[in-house]
């Protein structure tokens, strides 16, 4: 063991070119010579890879990522691949994997290191914060020792879930490894086994007093990972996204050396396996529509004034961060981000988030977004100041459950502002259907089909809505008002608007109600 820790520590000399070897890197990738342990070159941690696939480290990974492994020729992404070792030894198990890594050095050494095992597999220059795959590309996803660095975790796994295939499985093998940084009693712990590791092993790059310090840090902010206490994080941010969870602690009691069990006993590897679920049928036609829809969709900054108006005697300075829940193209988004408020904007649909933030480049706006369902939202509890929404709450399943799940992430005091209409009524009520038909006979045109040419499957959403709760019900009257408070919100201001009595030339403009509420979030 101590001539594998010498041979660590010794200075690598060697240029840092390297060609792309069997088409596995998509570049050629060429770097400059830095200080050894740079991750840039990845010198230092290559050589560790390097022997973790020359001895038993290989055999025993393959046994414990293999158990969660359904079937053949899967296909994998091993996100942060580092020098590869996720991504060759699950080549060389026959499935097809695709390994990123935000480094070249890293993928220079991924290269070498795929070419000497003889396998193949496709390696990319990528951020894990800015994921560019398709949604539901991937049987599994595998990641060691990555997501502690993670700057926006919760907003990562929310794209690592989108990206995966329904029924497919996120990996992730990690560990407090500086949790002892922020609690005196684990600190002592964790001196007094670096002293004996380096008493029995001598000092060396695996015991540093400085490292430790630095690497928690990213542009003058500490990652948020690295003082919680996980996995009990992961699991909970992971359930509220619909995964389904189960926990391995202690992998590391498989998968190490005796040296690092000793040395990182306060802080175990552990393993999560994460599934992600099947939508529901008609949260699966909504998808497919809006999605579609996402290409004609209007996001117009001239109605930003009408609608800040509404809710701006209610902004204090306390209201700084704000999430827009099915943002679509970003429209409320906007109109707080050009308020001056901290936006994240979250969406069901890739391609509107796509859209979203292309409107806030055009406007020059600052914003966060995130692919996720209105009631699986990845956040903690208390993270935002006030929710905002338009048109969705009559999408909802089950809208009891998602406004809770909206209470849970709001804060004491926080607003809830949403805009939305009795858009399929019809459906249930004569009254509203005939005028509808007349709507549409006035103005020769159907919401869905002549308004918008070119959207296909416009009855996936209209048929869909005859199963959605909130169709049946004459709204706000017969939901909104009763529903807000008996879960804790005091309606601040309601605003209805009858759209079929507004009548010029003597023909409705409409054949519903639209109205707009401001809540106050009381916890109960």
């Amino acid at each position: 063991m101590s001539e594998d820790i010498a041979a660590a520590k010794k200075e690598d000399e060697t240029e840092g070119v390297s060609v792309a070897s069997k088409g596995n890197l998509q570049n050629v990738v060429k770097f400059d010579k830095e200080d050894d342990g740079s991750w840039k070159t990845g010198n230092r941690y290559n050589r560790f890879i390097q022997k973790e696939l020359d001895s038993f480290r290989k055999k025993a990974w393959k046994k414990q990522i293999g158990k969660h492994l359904d079937g053949e020729g899967l296909k994998i992404l091993d996100v942060g691949t580092g020098p590869g070792f996720f991504a060759c030894i699950l080549s060389e198990m026959g499935h097809d994997v695709t390994g990123i890594d935000d480094s070249e050095g890293m993928l220079s050494h991924a290269a070498r290191n795929a070419e000497r095992l003889g396998v193949s597999p496709e390696l990319r220059l990528m951020d894990v914060n800015e994921l560019t795959f398709a949604d539901d590309t991937f049987d599994v996803i595998v990641t060691r020792n990555v997501t502690w660095t993670l700057m926006r975790p919760n907003e990562v796994y929310s794209e690592l879930r989108r990206i995966l295939k329904p029924g497919g499985k996120l990996l992730i093998y990690d560990a407090n490894w500086f949790l002892h940084l922020f609690d005196e009693e684990l600190l002592a712990k964790v001196n007094k086994r670096n002293a004996a590791y380096i008493e029995k092993y001598g000092a060396d790059d695996y015991v540093r007093e400085d490292y430790p310090r630095v690497v928690i840090r990213h542009e003058d902010k500490t990652r948020p990972l690295a003082d919680i206490q996980r996995p009990e994080w992961d699991l909970k941010v992971l359930k509220n996204m619909g995964m389904d969870v189960t926990i391995e602690e202690d992998v590391g009691r498989n998968v190490y050396e005796e040296w690092e069990k000793e040395l990182y006993a306060e802080s175990p590897l552990f393993e999560i396996c994460a599934v992600k679920t099947d939508r529901e049928e008609r949260t699966e036609k909504m998808h497919t529509y809006w999605q579609e829809r996402s290409k004609t969709y209007i996001f117009d900054p001239e109605n930003f004034k009408a609608t800040q108006d509404f809710v701006r005697p209610f902004i204090t300075y306390k209201i700084k961060k704000v999430l827009d829940i099915g943002t679509g193209p970003g429209f409320m988004a906007a109109c707080f981000a050009d308020m001056g408020m901290d936006v994240t904007g979250a969406d069901l649909c890739s391609e509107m988030i796509h859209k979203a933030r292309a409107n806030f480049a055009a406007q020059g706006l600052k914003g966060d977004f995130v692919v996720t369902e209105a009631d699986e939202l990845p956040f903690d509890d208390n993270s935002f100041d006030m929710i905002v929404c338009r048109n969705v709450t009559w999408a909802l399943p089950d809208p009891e459950k998602t406004l809770r799940v909206w209470k849970r992430i709001l804060r004491h005091g926080g607003l809830l502002f949403y805009e939305d209409g009795n858009y399929y009524n019809y459906h249930f009520d004569e009254e509203k259907k005939r005028m509808k038909e007349e709507c549409s006979a006035a103005y020769e045109k159907e919401h869905g089909k002549q308004n918008y040419p070119g959207t296909p499957g416009f009855n996936l959403c209209d048929e869909t809505a005859k199963e959605l709760p909130m169709s049946q019900l004459k709204r706000p009257e017969e939901w909104d008002d009763i529903v807000l408070p008996r879960e804790g919100f005091f309606i601040l201001k309601k605003e209805i608007t009858y759209t079929q009595n507004l009548r010029p030339f003597g023909e409705g403009l409409g054949y519903t109600e639209q109205f707009s509420i401001v809540a106050k979030n009381y916890k109960k």
